[in-house]
């Protein structure tokens, strides 16, 4: 009879203890910052917006937090990053305006690269999350064209001029290519004077390309300022209608462009992009085929150097027009000219 009794006693316990347990719940959040997302049971439960206003380099991203009555959060934000499920302790924003949707403008990103978004709330040290939500920025875009098995864009420019993709002696946009010296066909392993193609010597003893007698050899002048296309490193070795860029090329790029510093496969450079959603990358700087027939020394327009040459400048900041001695080595970045 006591053996029955004792039987009894342990069954109803062992159903007591089933009822009292309840089953597995998602953990809505945690004080590392490392919570999963809200769910419907949550007292706070939080929506991240999907990325809006895709760029090169931005993303518009926000989201927003609903609380149970009586509740209040000490901040709401947005979270960012490479891999998946970023969390608060990374890359992030916030305020503490928790009581209106959040919107905030992500920048720096690096181009054409994919990122994960999440909105995120915190109430008290407890971190609740949105839903994952990645964009990849736009990045280079692709060739509209070959010529001479050279790829081009077009960038959508008022002459309708076509950029090549990639400098002479280059695979790809990043890769800086081979080196010429100003109005030379072929590389070679020094740049100075000595080794100029056009001159006697120095730059006062040029031997073509002089508008200016007192640098001329014995005061030789031909008044050529612009390449020949027998002196031309696009025209020589890509051929067709490839030719180096003009100063006035390289001032319609800067007006009609929208230039931003970029890293490209680890290359510093600037991306190029226009309205039509081209654009080009430029790993450094690279020559025009204009020589310098007036110059401007503190604000003084000064007289004309034959031994100077225009080119881009592309440095970590900035892109403009400057002029260096011909007898420099630099990249060149082809360009075709259309009639429209």
């Amino acid at each position: 009879m006591k053996t029955t009794r004792l039987y009894t006693l342990l069954a109803l316990l062992m159903v007591f203890v089933v009822s009292c347990t309840k089953p597995d719940e998602p953990n809505n959040g945690g004080n590392n910052g490392g919570g999963n997302n809200s769910t419907i049971n949550s007292d706070v439960r939080v929506t991240t917006y999907t990325p809006q206003d895709i760029s090169y380099t931005t993303v518009v991203c926000g989201g927003d937090a609903i609380v149970i009555q009586g509740l209040s959060l000490t901040e709401i934000g947005v979270c960012w990053g490479k891999e998946q499920n970023p969390t608060a302790n990374q890359s992030h924003h916030s305020t503490a305006i928790w009581n209106e949707p959040f919107v905030y403008t992500i920048t720096g990103l690096d181009f054409g690269t994919t990122y994960h978004v999440r909105a995120y709330a915190l109430r008290g040290l407890e971190y609740y999350y949105g839903e994952d939500k990645s964009f990849t920025t736009l990045g280079i875009s692709g060739g509209d064209g070959l010529l001479n098995e050279h790829e081009y864009v077009d960038l959508g420019l008022p002459s309708g001029t076509l950029w090549a993709t990639c400098n002479i002696g280059s695979p790809s946009p990043e890769i800086y290519g081979d080196c010429f010296a100003w109005g030379e066909t072929e590389p070679k392993s020094i740049y100075d004077w000595s080794t100029y193609k056009y001159c006697n010597g120095g730059n006062f003893d040029l031997t073509k390309y002089c508008h200016k007698s007192n640098y001329g050899y014995n005061g030789y002048t031909d008044e050529l300022t612009v390449l020949m296309p027998e002196d031309d490193a696009a025209t020589v070795k890509w051929g067709g209608e490839w030719r180096t860029p003009t100063l006035e090329d390289f001032k319609e790029l800067l007006d009609n462009t929208t230039q931003i510093p970029v890293i490209q496969n680890g290359v510093v450079g600037h991306i190029f992009f226009t309205e039509n959603g081209c654009s080009i990358f430029l790993p450094g700087d690279c020559w025009s085929s204009t020589l310098v027939t007036d110059w401007y020394y503190n604000g003084v327009l000064m007289s004309a150097r034959p031994d100077y040459a225009r080119y881009l400048v592309v440095n970590d900041n900035s892109c403009f027009v400057n002029s260096y001695g011909r007898d420099c080595g630099m990249s060149v970045r082809p360009v075709i000219s259309v009639n429209k």
